[in-house]
């Protein structure tokens, strides 16, 4: 009701905005913030923002929101999730809660799912703020330019983060926020504070990417040698003799018998010896590239490079990779060129990166069958915003079949059906070779028509722009985060509007509720159909052991599923993947929990160190650091303390070159006294070589810099490790998050005496040369 009162008051400022001169309505953003800094009644304040950028959309747009349009302004703006139908507006949507929240915060962020939206609606939108007095920043780049090792431009992304409103990727912001905190130097961190985000399609960055982690990867590690080979020897290998796949298909193990074969094919006495670890470690890899991923669907072949596939909308994850060796076991099974592995730097999934803002929104036309799962993870309610125009599209229920060869049929029947009637027709598959499937089905029924997926994804503006023509026919992997609309012309209207046919059943109802809302959008006339059958995927996999009976007595039948309970099974099967997508996602946060705190403290350090100002404080905190490892070197050698490990101490940690003196006495009796001054000798000796205070500053933050980014980075591969091996320990009736929290702390510890170690030895042993007036920096 809240929502609909402010809505009122809005309405009733129209006609006193509509009167003002352009100068008097740009006016209103100095006008309101000095009603911000007063801190007048905040009421006051969203009502007076929001007819005055409504009125600027139409002046300078020639868009008018509408009262439903600005409900769902009015929600986001309260930080909620407005659930907008596709095609009501979403972009016009976005200008009236940003306004405010920029002029309220500072910086705010408008986030879609690939930079191609964000560069469109900041194309056709961006310019009202402006005309506002509002600065707005078009902040993607082409991803293209990061691979090909382009230099980063900290200036130009100064400049962006330093707007008001900024139009961004989710990708690109998490990539951003990574590169930031791995800056050098306080000159090269440009990211401003994370105080709102608004975010298009919010469910597929909350809850379809949230697992997917963000890397900066660094040099390249030691190459293997064992992808090949163990990729040859899995080839041999036989399901259920020589290896298990759970129900789920989601993981592989091998069998007691694989294990014998591995042994003999490698003539190896003990496989699972701890020598022969890094081979096992590469066959068990091996065996999921081969089982788990699949070509055209999990990835495919694209000039001669494995390209990860994302499976919401069938797009190149350009520039990602699997991680820790997955993508050259999955390059080894194709028989491409190995590429090298490299070292991780840093990491965030989007689950940890958006729940670090002060506060969210977001819009989706498909949030409220999640509504649950975003209060219990992100405390975010979701808002339904009625249609401008009534839905007048019918949704047919679907028809089930037994056999995928009867699916088929009976969808190009329906095609057939409709084309002959010249609707235009959007065909939406589950994978590329599914797609390419029907594609060549249709070729040979002589039906003309596009194919959208991964391999023609440069076309799709195009190919979307002609979907809405009278007798146009599309084939598309998924039309999810598309974020174009298919618009039909007048003779498309005329015939029935647009006809969005579901080929398989989906893992989830948003999935399918997302591809049906691509008809009938703004009171347009449309029809959606699915045909469904029990080799789909979701079937499959969560429905099997139920159906099979059934299935193997009637597998030869090509009419419809009648049978109550086998049709029931469909829904069912669906709601075990959602149930099974959510455990997931709420069991990766746990782990992702535990990384985030470990992260935080390894930042803090990092803004400690580059946060110091003299000579003397690096030092200083070099030495306090380095208490763990002296007092562990002294434990160790308590009552036996000789000159030799002395001196070899010294050697390794404080100066290659240093003599022992004659007479070690002195040493001996107070060793910490001892070792602070070779520590402060050996640092004066390289202020000596480094001969500018500002440099050597610079050259002692480095040298700590690089110990914690090289630490943090050896512990981010550990965890990843840690997380597969503790998932195998719930056989034995221990929780995994139990044994990942004991095992990270572990190992945790760990790290941050080894980051106090590097500092010491980065400062006392690592070289500083200027050439052609660049400063490199050798460490030991």
């Amino acid at each position: 009701m809240k929502l609909k009162k402010l809505l009122k008051k809005i309405n009733q400022l129209n006609d006193e905005k509509k009167g003002l001169t352009d100068a008097q309505l740009q006016f209103q953003t100095i006008k309101l913030r000095e009603m911000i800094e007063k801190n007048e009644q905040e009421e006051n304040i969203v009502v007076e923002a929001f007819a005055s950028i409504r009125e600027a959309d139409f002046r300078v747009l020639g868009l008018f929101p509408t009262d439903e349009q600005v409900l769902g302004g009015l929600a986001l703006y309260y930080g909620k999730i407005a659930e907008i139908k596709t095609g009501e507006g979403k972009s016009l949507v976005a200008t009236l809660p940003l306004y405010l929240k920029a002029l309220c915060l500072g910086t705010v962020f408008l986030v879609t799912t690939n930079d191609y939206l964000a560069r469109r609606d900041y194309d056709r939108v961006g310019k009202v703020y402006q005309w506002m007095g509002v600065s707005i920043a078009d902040g993607t780049h082409p991803q293209e330019d990061e691979i090909e090792g382009h230099e980063f431009d900290f200036e130009k992304k100064k400049s962006t983060y330093a707007s008001e409103i900024i139009y961004i990727s989710n990708t690109t912001l998490g990539f951003d926020y990574l590169i930031d905190l791995l800056s050098e130097s306080e000159e090269n961190k440009f990211m401003s504070p994370l105080h709102f985000a608004l975010l298009d399609e919010v469910d597929q960055i909350l809850l379809d990417s949230a697992q997917q982690p963000l890397i900066i990867s660094g040099g390249a590690k030691v190459q293997s040698n064992y992808y090949q080979v163990s990729s040859d020897f899995v080839q041999l290998l036989q399901e259920k003799q020589h290896f298990n796949m759970s129900e789920e298909k989601d993981s592989v193990w091998f069998t007691e018998e694989g294990i014998e074969k591995a042994k003999w094919y490698f003539s190896l006495p003990n496989l699972l010896d701890e020598t022969h670890f890094l081979l096992y470690q590469h066959l068990v890899l091996a065996l999921k590239a081969r089982t788990l991923l699949k070509k055209d669907r999990d990835y495919m072949i694209d000039r001669g490079k494995v390209k990860l596939l994302d499976r919401r909308d069938g797009r190149i994850l350009e520039g990602n990779k699997m991680q820790s060796g997955l993508h050259q076991s999955i390059e080894a099974k194709e028989g491409m060129t190995i590429t090298p592995e490299t070292q991780t730097l840093s990491s965030i999934t989007y689950q940890n990166l958006f729940r670090r803002f002060g506060q969210l929104s977001g819009m989706s036309g498909t949030a409220k069958v999640a509504e649950d799962e975003f209060i219990n993870t992100y405390n975010l309610k979701v808002v339904s915003i009625k249609t401008h125009k009534k839905k007048i599209r019918k949704d047919h229920r679907s028809q089930k079949y037994i056999s995928f060869e009867s699916k088929v049929e009976a969808t190009l029947k329906k095609v057939c059906e409709l084309y002959a009637h010249k609707r235009p027709i959007l065909l939406i598959t589950g994978s590329v070779d599914i797609s390419e499937l029907f594609s060549m089905y249709l070729l040979s029924l002589g039906i003309p028509h596009n194919l959208l997926n991964a391999k023609s994804s440069v076309k799709e503006s195009l190919i979307i722009g002609e979907a809405g023509r009278l007798g146009a026919v599309t084939i598309a992997t998924a039309m999810a985060g598309r974020g174009t609309d298919i618009k039909l012309s007048p003779a498309a209207q005329a015939v029935g509007g647009l006809a969005v046919i579901i080929t398989e059943r989906m893992m989830n109802q948003r999935f399918e509720l997302q591809a049906k809302g691509r008809a009938g959008r703004q009171g347009e006339p449309g029809d959606t159909y699915s045909f469904e059958s029990l080799e789909d995927d979701v079937i499959r996999l969560y429905m099997q052991n139920e159906i099979q009976k059934y299935y193997d007595k009637h597998r030869q039948k090509t009419s419809e599923i009648k049978n109550f309970r086998i049709k029931k099974s469909f829904g069912l099967a669906q709601k075990i993947s959602e149930e099974k997508a959510y455990g997931q996602r709420i069991n990766a946060l746990k782990f992702d929990n535990v990384s985030l705190l470990q992260k935080k403290k390894f930042d803090e350090s990092r803004s400690e160190v580059l946060a110091l100002r003299s000579t003397s404080q690096a030092i200083s905190l070099i030495w306090d650091n380095a208490q763990p490892i002296i007092d562990e070197f002294l434990n160790q050698g308590k009552g036996k303390l000789t000159s030799e490990s002395l001196f070899r101490f010294i050697l390794d940690h404080l100066d290659y070159n240093y003599q022992l003196p004659d007479n070690t006495l002195d040493a001996l009796q107070n060793p910490r006294m001892f070792l602070k001054e070779v520590f402060e000798e050996s640092l004066e000796k390289q202020k000596h070589r480094v001969k500018d205070e500002a440099l050597f500053l610079q050259f002692l933050k480095r040298g700590m810099i690089k110990a914690i980014d090289f630490c943090w980075s050896a512990q981010v591969e550990g965890l990843n490790q840690l997380q597969a091996v503790v998932n195998a320990r719930s056989s034995a009736q221990k929780r995994p998050i139990i044994e990942f929290n004991k095992e990270a702390q572990k190992s945790y510890d760990y790290q941050k005496k080894e980051t106090s170690r590097l500092m010491l030895k980065n400062t006392a042993l690592g070289r500083m040369q200027i050439k052609k007036g660049k400063v490199i920096l050798t460490l030991p």
